[in-house]
Protein backbone atom coordinates (compact mmCIF):
# COMPACT_ATOMS: atom_id res chain seq x y z
CA UNK A 1 0.00 0.00 0.00
CA UNK A 2 1.32 3.45 -0.80
CA UNK A 3 2.32 5.04 1.92
CA UNK A 4 0.53 8.74 1.68
CA UNK A 5 -3.07 7.84 -0.07
CA UNK A 6 -6.74 9.03 0.73
CA UNK A 7 -9.23 6.03 -0.15
CA UNK A 8 -12.88 5.70 -0.75
CA UNK A 9 -14.62 2.52 0.80
CA UNK A 10 -18.09 1.41 -0.82
CA UNK A 11 -19.85 -1.78 -0.70
CA UNK A 12 -20.77 -1.40 -4.13
CA UNK A 13 -18.39 -0.76 -7.34
CA UNK A 14 -18.38 2.90 -8.51
CA UNK A 15 -19.50 2.95 -12.10
CA UNK A 16 -16.73 5.14 -14.16
CA UNK A 17 -18.54 8.52 -13.84
CA UNK A 18 -18.52 7.76 -9.97
CA UNK A 19 -14.73 6.86 -10.03
CA UNK A 20 -14.43 10.17 -11.92
CA UNK A 21 -15.71 12.24 -9.58
CA UNK A 22 -14.11 10.90 -6.56
CA UNK A 23 -10.67 11.43 -8.15
CA UNK A 24 -11.61 14.93 -9.77
CA UNK A 25 -12.55 16.01 -6.02
CA UNK A 26 -9.40 14.89 -4.82
CA UNK A 27 -7.35 16.82 -7.42
CA UNK A 28 -9.99 20.06 -7.45
CA UNK A 29 -10.26 20.21 -3.81
CA UNK A 30 -6.50 18.52 -2.15
CA UNK A 31 -4.09 20.53 -1.61
CA UNK A 32 -1.67 21.75 -4.84
CA UNK A 33 0.57 18.57 -6.23
CA UNK A 34 -1.06 16.47 -3.38
CA UNK A 35 -1.68 13.20 -5.73
CA UNK A 36 1.37 11.14 -6.49
CA UNK A 37 2.74 11.29 -9.82
CA UNK A 38 2.33 14.10 -12.73
CA UNK A 39 -0.40 14.36 -15.19
CA UNK A 40 0.41 11.39 -17.67
CA UNK A 41 1.27 8.88 -14.86
CA UNK A 42 -1.11 9.76 -11.79
CA UNK A 43 -3.49 6.42 -11.52
CA UNK A 44 -6.13 5.49 -9.03
CA UNK A 45 -5.74 2.07 -7.49
CA UNK A 46 -9.18 0.11 -6.82
CA UNK A 47 -8.47 -3.19 -4.45
CA UNK A 48 -11.26 -5.32 -3.28
CA UNK A 49 -11.52 -7.50 -0.35
CA UNK A 50 -14.59 -9.34 0.46
CA UNK A 51 -17.73 -7.11 0.16
CA UNK A 52 -16.17 -3.78 0.11
CA UNK A 53 -14.11 -1.42 -2.54
CA UNK A 54 -11.51 0.40 -2.33
CA UNK A 55 -11.17 3.44 -4.64
CA UNK A 56 -7.47 4.68 -3.31
CA UNK A 57 -5.13 7.69 -4.28
CA UNK A 58 -1.91 7.46 -3.75
CA UNK A 59 -0.85 10.99 -2.27
CA UNK A 60 2.80 12.56 -2.21
CA UNK A 61 2.26 13.32 1.90
CA UNK A 62 -0.61 12.93 4.58
CA UNK A 63 -3.53 15.24 4.30
CA UNK A 64 -4.08 17.15 7.46
CA UNK A 65 -7.68 17.22 8.76
CA UNK A 66 -9.04 20.24 7.14
CA UNK A 67 -7.85 19.07 4.18
CA UNK A 68 -9.27 15.57 4.53
CA UNK A 69 -12.74 17.30 5.31
CA UNK A 70 -12.66 19.62 2.57
CA UNK A 71 -12.51 16.65 -0.17
CA UNK A 72 -15.06 14.32 1.73
CA UNK A 73 -17.34 17.14 2.02
CA UNK A 74 -16.85 18.37 -1.44
CA UNK A 75 -17.56 14.83 -2.51
CA UNK A 76 -20.63 14.28 -0.27
CA UNK A 77 -21.91 17.70 -2.73
CA UNK A 78 -21.34 15.28 -5.79
CA UNK A 79 -22.37 11.96 -4.58
CA UNK A 80 -25.32 10.03 -3.56
CA UNK A 81 -24.02 6.39 -2.64
CA UNK A 82 -22.83 5.19 0.50
CA UNK A 83 -19.13 5.67 1.05
CA UNK A 84 -16.65 6.38 3.55
CA UNK A 85 -13.29 7.94 3.10
CA UNK A 86 -10.03 7.39 5.42
CA UNK A 87 -6.69 9.23 4.69
CA UNK A 88 -3.31 8.20 5.95
CA UNK A 89 -2.13 9.91 8.32
CA UNK A 90 0.96 10.01 10.61
CA UNK A 91 -0.64 7.65 12.79
CA UNK A 92 -1.32 4.97 10.00
CA UNK A 93 2.16 4.43 8.89
CA UNK A 94 1.86 1.34 7.39
CA UNK A 95 -2.05 0.60 5.98
CA UNK A 96 -2.28 -2.92 4.06
CA UNK A 97 -5.72 -3.56 2.48
CA UNK A 98 -3.43 -6.84 1.68
CA UNK A 99 -3.70 -8.64 4.55
CA UNK A 100 -6.35 -9.53 8.16
CA UNK A 101 -7.40 -6.69 9.25
CA UNK A 102 -7.33 -6.66 13.51
CA UNK A 103 -10.67 -7.05 15.04
CA UNK A 104 -11.82 -5.57 18.30
CA UNK A 105 -15.84 -6.68 18.65
CA UNK A 106 -18.54 -6.40 20.56
CA UNK A 107 -21.79 -8.16 20.11
CA UNK A 108 -24.71 -7.38 22.49
CA UNK A 109 -25.32 -10.60 24.14
CA UNK A 110 -28.98 -11.44 22.63
CA UNK A 111 -27.80 -10.72 18.77
CA UNK A 112 -25.08 -12.75 20.08
CA UNK A 113 -27.34 -15.15 20.66
CA UNK A 114 -29.12 -15.43 17.63
CA UNK A 115 -26.20 -15.63 15.49
CA UNK A 116 -24.31 -18.30 17.35
CA UNK A 117 -27.56 -20.46 16.87
CA UNK A 118 -27.42 -19.64 13.25
CA UNK A 119 -23.88 -20.16 12.42
CA UNK A 120 -24.10 -23.56 14.51
CA UNK A 121 -26.92 -24.51 12.60
CA UNK A 122 -25.70 -23.57 9.14
CA UNK A 123 -22.08 -25.17 10.36
CA UNK A 124 -24.13 -28.43 11.48
CA UNK A 125 -25.94 -28.88 8.37
CA UNK A 126 -22.65 -28.63 5.95
CA UNK A 127 -21.44 -31.13 8.22
CA UNK A 128 -23.90 -33.54 7.64
CA UNK A 129 -23.72 -33.09 4.08
CA UNK A 130 -20.26 -33.72 4.04
CA UNK A 131 -20.81 -37.10 6.00
CA UNK A 132 -23.76 -37.88 3.87
CA UNK A 133 -21.45 -37.53 0.73
CA UNK A 134 -18.72 -39.72 2.33
CA UNK A 135 -21.98 -42.20 3.08
CA UNK A 136 -22.74 -41.81 6.82
CA UNK A 137 -25.91 -42.36 7.79
CA UNK A 138 -28.13 -41.62 11.48
CA UNK A 139 -26.91 -44.15 14.15
CA UNK A 140 -28.31 -44.42 18.03
CA UNK A 141 -24.24 -45.34 18.27
CA UNK A 142 -20.66 -44.16 16.33
CA UNK A 143 -19.83 -47.40 14.60
CA UNK A 144 -16.45 -46.11 11.92
CA UNK A 145 -17.10 -49.24 9.87
CA UNK A 146 -21.09 -49.11 9.73
CA UNK A 147 -20.52 -45.25 8.67
CA UNK A 148 -23.12 -44.45 11.59
CA UNK A 149 -23.38 -41.23 13.97
CA UNK A 150 -25.99 -40.51 16.50
CA UNK A 151 -25.31 -36.00 15.65
CA UNK A 152 -26.67 -36.84 11.81
CA UNK A 153 -29.79 -35.82 12.68
CA UNK A 154 -31.43 -31.89 11.93
CA UNK A 155 -30.30 -29.43 14.64
CA UNK A 156 -33.44 -28.91 16.49
CA UNK A 157 -33.37 -32.69 17.40
CA UNK A 158 -29.80 -32.62 18.70
CA UNK A 159 -29.30 -32.99 22.48
CA UNK A 160 -27.11 -30.19 23.84
CA UNK A 161 -23.88 -32.23 24.58
CA UNK A 162 -23.71 -32.40 20.97
CA UNK A 163 -24.04 -28.94 20.23
CA UNK A 164 -20.68 -27.74 19.47
CA UNK A 165 -19.23 -24.06 19.00
CA UNK A 166 -16.17 -25.58 17.29
CA UNK A 167 -14.37 -22.34 18.34
CA UNK A 168 -16.83 -19.90 16.48
CA UNK A 169 -15.88 -15.68 17.24
CA UNK A 170 -17.04 -12.32 17.34
CA UNK A 171 -15.27 -12.23 14.07
CA UNK A 172 -16.97 -15.17 12.60
CA UNK A 173 -20.75 -14.16 13.49
CA UNK A 174 -19.90 -10.67 12.15
CA UNK A 175 -18.87 -12.44 8.79
CA UNK A 176 -21.47 -15.04 8.31
CA UNK A 177 -24.51 -11.83 9.28
CA UNK A 178 -22.74 -9.77 6.45
CA UNK A 179 -23.06 -12.99 4.43
CA UNK A 180 -26.21 -13.85 5.01
CA UNK A 181 -27.91 -10.30 5.91
CA UNK A 182 -30.91 -10.90 3.60
CA UNK A 183 -31.72 -13.77 5.61
CA UNK A 184 -31.74 -11.29 8.77
CA UNK A 185 -34.26 -8.99 7.56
Amino acid sequence: MQDFYIVQKTSKPLTSDQALKWYLTVEMLGPENVLSGDDETTSMMLAAKGKEFYYILPLTRHLSNSEAEKIVNGYLRVSSHDFEIEASSVYDIDPDFGVEFEYDITIDDEAKSVLLSNVMRHNHNIWIQEKLNDGWRFGLDMNIVEKTHPAMRPWDDLPENYRRTHGITNKDLVEYFYKNYDDFT
